[in-house]
């Protein structure tokens, strides 16, 4: 799945908790207040591949309410494809008339002289993303996992959520993304690095195998190959050419070599649960939290991280009520800012930085 969201934070320690939707029938393999693992089973769904319908008293020529006399097979019982559910053999007819099951599976129900049939089950199992403590189990709706960790919000990420170990590249955050190279070390782990994505990035980082890829900005025009790629893709400042900020690029360096999850789908709601970095942490350890990044608001000073405005001072004056759609195609949510030069110019909130 793919979002874009307007705003995020960043705290050093966080208590999380994350909502697990659960298909309907399904049963949970776990218990209130247990301590689980990255990517354990916390519940498991069996539904069927498909129903059929099988006119059986049409088939036998008989009327409906005489059915039952001819089956073979009752209601709850299993059946093969093309084993023999009803049978009526007829006088000086050499071969009886017989209705053959179209599937395998078992008999949901007999009624009117119809049969249905429902078909082999198959096995669905929901894993959670990220370790912790079951915190409350609501049957047929959802599972709530809580943990203490470190949480970033991105503005945009695309994929399924994955779980690795975090390689940054680099010593600090940079623009340009010249000379670096994946090698074996990266293989199965989650890639940070300072700088934007780009074409050759994606290419390479899909060669390698990593686990996931966060960086610090993404061109517009790269969206479709990221959606082709293997691996769920983070970005921390939004689209342009923008390099992380050294406020998440420094809290990443101190948990380089962490687990680590790059969640990205999978809640109840992503409308209010954007993307986001999480890493499980033992709290009398935690440094001092960085704080939260406030609503953006009428009136407030904002600096611009996106050309041909970029590093300009404007304040907002008003915030759009819908995602507006932008020159890249992109729908996309933001504010109306006033520039220096008087101008009012629309602006998406990923390419806004709060002055405070």
């Amino acid at each position: 799945m793919s979002h874009v969201f307007s705003q995020g934070h960043v705290s050093t320690i966080a208590n999380i908790r994350r909502h697990h939707p659960l298909p309907v029938g399904a049963g949970s393999r776990v218990i209130g207040g247990q301590f689980i693992k990255a990517n354990e089973i916390i519940a498991i769904s069996e539904h069927p591949t498909e129903y059929r319908l099988v006119d059986a008293a049409v088939q036998l020529r008989v009327n409906p309410a005489q059915l039952s006399g001819h089956l073979l097979k009752r209601e709850g019982e299993s059946v093969q494809q093309d084993e023999v559910l009803a049978r009526r053999r007829i006088p000086l007819r050499f071969r009886p008339l017989e209705v053959l099951a179209p599937i395998g599976g078992f008999i949901r129900t007999i009624n009117a002289g119809k049969i249905l049939i429902e078909g082999n089950r198959e096995r669905v199992e929901i894993h959670t993303p990220i370790p912790g403590r079951v915190f409350s189990i609501t049957p047929d709706e959802y599972i709530v996992i809580e943990l203490k960790g470190v949480q970033i919000q991105l503005p945009w990420g695309h994929g399924e959520s994955a779980w690795g170990t975090l390689k940054l590249v680099g010593e600090a955050p940079s623009d340009e993304a010249e000379g670096f190279r994946f090698n074996i070390d990266h293989r199965g782990a989650i890639v940070a690095m300072g700088t934007p994505l780009t074409e050759e990035i994606l290419h390479e980082a899909n060669d390698i195998r990593v686990r996931g890829l966060i960086g610090g900005s993404l061109h517009a025009r790269l969206v479709p190959l990221v959606k082709e790629m293997e691996f769920p893709v983070g970005i921390t400042q939004g689209f342009g050419h923008l390099a992380m900020s050294a406020r998440i690029f420094n809290l990443l360096k101190t948990y380089n070599g962490r687990e680590m999850a790059l969640a990205v789908s999978g809640e109840a709601d992503w409308r209010e649960m954007p993307p986001e970095i999480i890493i499980p942490i033992d709290t009398t350890a935690a440094p001092e939290d960085l704080g939260r990044t406030q609503p953006f608001a009428p009136g407030q000073k904002v600096r611009i991280l996106q050309a041909p405005y970029l590093g300009e001072i404007g304040t907002i004056s008003s915030l759009s009520e819908g995602p507006q759609q932008l020159e890249s195609g992109l729908w996309m949510p933001g504010a109306y800012v006033e520039m220096p030069t008087g101008e009012t110019q629309y602006l998406p909130f990923t390419n806004l930085e709060q002055l405070i």
